[in-house]
This record gives C-alpha cells, structure tokens and sequence, in this order.
C-alpha cells in the first residue's frame, strides 16, 4: 500500500498554516491539558487542520516528555494518515555512519521523513539541526514545536 500524500503534498502540508481542530482545548490563560504519560511523563495529542485548504482527516500535533522536568527527553511529531512525517527531538552524542557523515546531529534536530519512500533510503529520514532550538520546559517545548510546524494554537497570538 502507497502513502495516500505525495512529497510535495507533504512539504506543502508542513508548510501550510495550521490550526487546532477543537480550539476549546488550549483556552487563553488555561494550562495546556497535558495527559499523565507514564510515571513521570506527559503527552498531547491534538487534531490539527489546514487554515486555508482541504480538511485533512487525519494530521495529529503529538508531543511527549517522558521525563516531564528533563526538556532532553522531549519528543514532538506531526503525523499525517497514520504515518510520521516529521519529528523534534535531542541527541546528546551524535551519530555518524561508518564513513563519518553525521546522520544525527548533536543537539536539538527536525526529523524530515517521506513515507513515499523505501526505508532503506538514505533521504527517507534527514535528521536536521534546529536552531535556535532551546526549551526549557514541557509548554515551552510545545509551543516552539508549534511554531516550526506552523501551528497556530490560538492562545496566544502571533505564534505563526
């Protein structure tokens, strides 16, 4: 079976303006309704639609922190049809292959993953550095996440 979304879909989709489905959830000056995850984790995830554009039935804003005082631990993806299409998360060593290019940078990076792709392609899954990418807690993660996804979440204006 094929990804229903071609790679210029995607990268559009990426791009593309966001808002939450079901805006009620995060209301202005209310804490974000994070869920337990875990002992000492916490989790959201939300519906997102396009601003201008087709409703997608499917495109989730996720975002986990299962160490919910360690901001390393932190982990945020934007799923389109079941599939991950791009993902935030830190590395504290770095990775490199056998023959010293760097696959996974040391620090905070964007996963850019093209289901269209076969898993064994090497520009299935970049690992790109974010930068400046620092957060220093479990919302302020989320809310830059937001902001690199172009996700609009409505509480605070102007996080386009």
């Amino acid at each position: 079976m094929s990804f229903p979304y071609t790679t210029q879909q995607i990268r559009e989709i990426v791009q593309s303006p966001k808002t939450l489905r079901h805006s009620e959830l995060l209301e202005a000056g209310e804490p974000i309704p994070f869920q337990n995850y875990g002992e000492r984790g916490k989790r959201i995830d939300l519906l997102l639609d396009l601003v201008d554009g087709p409703i997608l039935v499917d495109l989730r804003f996720h975002v986990r922190g299962p160490v919910f005082d360690n901001p390393e631990s932190y982990e945020a993806a934007l799923i389109l049809a079941g599939e991950r299409i791009r993902g935030i998360g830190w590395n504290a060593t770095g990775k490199k292959r056998f023959y010293g290019k760097e696959v996974i940078p040391k620090s905070w990076h964007q996963n850019v993953i093209d289901p269209n792709l076969p898993l064994s392609h090497p520009d299935r899954n970049p690992h790109l550095p974010l930068e400046p990418f620092e957060p220093t807690e479990l919302t302020d993660f989320f809310t830059k996440a937001a902001n690199v996804w172009h996700i609009n979440l409505q509480f605070n204006e102007g996080l386009l």
